[in-house]
């Protein structure tokens, strides 16, 4: 029997392989020239044999470092109870539950705008009174609930109330027209949607829209209020409804629309589960860990690495309202002692834009998706503030994540958006379907726990994006040799001109780092020779005297000439668009873009009125 402790035999072993050394303590792949892709798979076979473990493939590329190396063998040999949920714990009711009877003096939400602090007794108590007050509406196990309300105490109480009840949450846009809104009610086939109480004109003009649908505002008067779900007393902890499983729906969350109606995408309880669980355990959440909530929740960002990832292993969260909190972000950072957050790329430039100010010494990273995150940009912030962005990329349908840049910092790949989380799969394919080698650019896809398994009342578009197992993204990128994955842009974004592809990101790029550009968004325009041409638009920092021509002429000096735009539109020269359009998530929206450029040519082709 080998008495050396799992470290020596790890260096010895490593040293063996790799032939260097070099390997140890502080080693990883991205530091070893020796640690190359092949002679990882043969170290990982040695430590398979020598310690009797079973490294599945997913495991592989995330085990890069000696400490990551050390740290699993440790892990395997002493069989530790996992970050994700007990097989008990397979819904979200249930995990919410056990965690309130484990921990019920621990904090679990903290709401700053309505200065208010939550145990998980306290929370599940909330909770336990608002599913009283559902179920007083005949609502079953597998009907939808509509919410339709910011980040707070009240949409949270009815979140895990519809979980305790194996209600279907569909959580809505409060922002949305009452068109929209209805539409979404309406297509979900919910009998109930709650408003918050300031959306009183909301509600009205949606009910004019909608038949057959109970539309409450969540207030003293319905019983939804917050008021009236502290005034219930004490109901006790409600126990989950029986017979809720982990494949059935849990939330159907709507994508933005930019094409068309809305879809539905249906996530179930184990879609959640997987994702929150993986993220957790990615970052070494621990039950001391604190998260951040500023992104919106009718969002699954929002509702994932920063709600139900602490709650996996028993940790807490401070929920703020939205965008509206930017301003206090680092105050509340300070103020709760938080250690995780979710931003979008957007509000770090806000950060930047309005020379924010650093106070605390808690935060240890901050988790970025949603849009691709420029380097220039993460790179401004970090050295601004001095703490870690972890870029990842994952879509509605793959719940939240599917990949992560590698943890901690020091392992990050510049220009990644991260290998692919232990909860699924990911290739790149070309156009017939096979899978690419590392280096060239396909179409992504993904399959695994955290995968929707199809899109409510929409068959047809279920089983084309959904082939064998595989969620087919619509979004083009590429994989490297050790496993990276680096985004190039949606299908439906993809300029082709001249047969070439151009990835906007590509044009964008060339202006970031330039003073006088606050930001841009290219986009394809039809073009009788060549196809498509690339059309850009662009604003400029205030006083700032960039015309039309140094724009092309500052992209030519970073990107080929086929790449540069044609038409430059400057929206300090528009009368009608002072900002580039954004969807609630941030994201430009370059479909609304195309149709602003259509109608401004037109404009500019109508003669102009004889004067009399």
């Amino acid at each position: 029997m080998n008495h050396a402790s799992p470290q020596d035999q790890l260096q010895q072993l490593g040293r063996q392989v790799l032939g260097t050394e070099a390997f140890g303590p502080g080693a990883s792949m991205a530091s070893l020239g020796a640690w190359t892709s092949l002679k990882h798979v043969q170290l990982l076979g040695r430590l398979a044999e020598a310690f009797d473990l079973d490294i599945e493939l997913e495991e592989a590329y995330r085990l890069d470092s000696f400490e990551r190396l050390l740290q699993y063998i440790e892990q395997q040999s002493e069989a530790p109870a996992p970050a994700a949920a007990d097989a008990g714990e397979s819904t979200i009711g249930a995990l919410f539950a056990a965690r309130a009877q484990a921990l019920p003096e621990a904090p679990f939400l903290i709401f700053p705008k309505e200065d208010s602090r939550y145990t998980y007794r306290g929370f599940h108590q909330l909770a336990s009174a608002a599913a009283a007050r559902l179920s007083s509406h005949g609502l079953r196990r597998g009907e939808r609930l509509c919410v339709v309300m910011p980040n707070g105490p009240e949409f949270l109480a009815h979140y895990f109330a519809a979980h305790l009840l194996g209600l279907v949450l569909v959580p809505i846009n409060p922002a949305l027209t009452a068109a929209e809104l209805a539409y979404i009610v309406r297509d979900s086939g919910a009998r109930l949607a709650l408003f918050d109480r300031q959306l009183a004109a909301a509600r009205e003009a949606a009910a004019g829209l909608l038949d057959g649908v109970r539309l409450l505002l969540a207030d003293a008067t319905s019983g939804h209020g917050i008021e009236a779900l502290q005034a219930g007393g004490d109901t006790g902890l409600l126990a989950p409804a029986a017979g809720i499983a982990a494949d059935d729906p849990a939330g159907i969350l709507y994508t933005s629309g930019t094409t068309g109606h809305p879809k539905g995408v249906v996530l179930s309880h184990r879609n959640f589960l997987a994702d929150a669980a993986a993220l957790a355990q990615w970052f070494g959440f621990e039950p001391g860990t604190r998260t951040m909530c500023i992104l919106p929740m009718f969002h699954n960002n929002g509702q994932v690495i920063t709600l139900l990832s602490p709650l996996q292993v028993g940790g807490s969260s401070v929920i703020l309202e939205g965008r509206s909190a930017l301003m206090s972000f680092w105050k509340m950072i300070d103020q709760h002692q938080v250690h995780w957050t979710s931003v979008m790329p957007a509000f770090l430039s806000t950060f930047l834009e309005f020379g924010l100010k650093r106070t605390d010494q808690s935060l240890r990273g901050i988790v970025c998706g949603g849009q691709v995150l420029l380097e220039e940009m993460r790179n401004r912030f970090e050295a601004r503030y001095q703490v870690p962005v972890f870029e990842g990329y994952g879509l509605t349908e793959t719940t939240s994540f599917s990949t992560m840049n590698r943890h901690p910092a020091a392992l990050r790949r510049s220009g990644s958006i991260g290998v692919a989380l232990p909860c699924n799969e990911m290739k790149v394919v070309d156009e017939d379907g096979r899978t690419l080698p590392p280096g060239q650019t396909g179409e992504i896809l993904i399959r695994g726990g955290n995968v929707t398994r199809g899109y409510h009342h929409l068959p047809e578009v279920t089983e084309r994006r959904l082939q064998d197992g595989w969620l087919h993204t619509g979004d083009h990128g590429w994989q490297d040799a050790e496993g990276h994955f680096y985004f190039a842009t949606r299908l439906d974004d993809l300029i082709i001109k001249g047969g070439e592809n151009i990835y906007p990101a590509e044009v964008e790029n060339a202006l970031h780092g330039c003073a006088d550009v606050v930001e841009c968004a290219a986009f394809g325009i039809a073009d009788a020779l060549l196809g498509q041409e690339v059309c850009l638009y662009v604003k400029l920092v205030p006083g700032s005297t960039l015309g039309e021509d140094d724009i092309r002429r500052l992209c030519g000096e970073r990107i080929a000439r086929y790449k540069c735009p044609g038409p430059v539109v400057l929206l300090h020269t528009l009368d009608d668009l002072p900002e580039l359009p954004k969807g609630p998530t941030r994201k430009i929206l370059r479909r609304a873009l195309r149709e602003h450029y259509e109608a401004l040519l037109q404009r500019r082709q109508q003669p102009e009125p004889a004067i009399a």
